[in-house]
């Protein structure tokens, strides 16, 4: 995606500064956002600054989108995967599947602006097989104003884009870190646990 927009940054160089906030909204709608979940409202705040609001939104908003058309399928393939069998059926999972089943469009649009963790539906909306686009839609509708409130916020709020820069920084930083660490943890779980598989038997007697 940088890639892409390396042509129209070089012609127009106050494009850098929004294909660099796509990005990164990319970047932080990923899995670290699980990690680090408050990483994009300072973002808004310093590119509304820099950006009028409005044009702040319909970037972030379209990161937004299309990270969550791609957690959409990855979340949905990892979700009915044999292994995990026990734990969707669980009576957690289940009970949460069949509130988010009532009324699933109003779930998303919810928790795409309030505090509720936004995973959450982006779990459920898979596993219930629940329409992607009426998923998009609802996260459109709830995400859209939420990014906006967040970029007009920064033009008011007192606090430097210094100290807001240096949070998002060392917000990533730490997510980062998190996740490498995980990643090693479970490989070297797997290499441990790979000998112990394929060690022979020993002879009978």
């Amino acid at each position: 995606m940088a890639l892409l927009a390396l042509y129209p940054s070089a012609h127009w160089p106050w494009v850098a500064g929004l294909t660099g906030l796509l990005c990164l909204t990319v970047f932080v709608s990923g899995p670290i956002s699980v990690l680090v979940p408050a990483m994009l409202e300072p973002m808004l705040m310093v590119a509304g600054r820099a950006y009028p609001p409005l044009l702040v939104a319909l970037v972030a908003v379209a990161g937004n989108l299309y990270m969550d058309y791609i957690n959409y399928h990855v979340f949905g393939a990892a979700i009915h995967h044999p292994r995990l069998e026990k734990a969707k059926n669980s009576r957690v999972v289940q009970g949460a599947l069949m509130l988010f089943q009532r009324s699933p469009f109003f779930a998303v649009w919810l928790c795409s602006w309030s505090p509720i963790p936004y995973w959450i539906v982006s779990t459920l909306a898979p596993l219930s097989r629940y329409s992607m686009r009426k998923y998009l839609l609802a996260t459109f509708l709830g995400r859209g104003p939420r990014v906006w409130f967040f970029a007009s916020l920064g033009l008011v709020i007192p606090v430097p884009t210094q100290v807001l820069v240096t949070y998002v920084a060392c917000a990533i930083s730490a997510g980062v870190i998190v996740l490498v660490w995980k990643r090693r943890a479970v490989a070297g779980r797997a290499r441990s646990g790979a000998p112990a598989l394929s060690a022979p038997m020993p002879a009978s007697p």
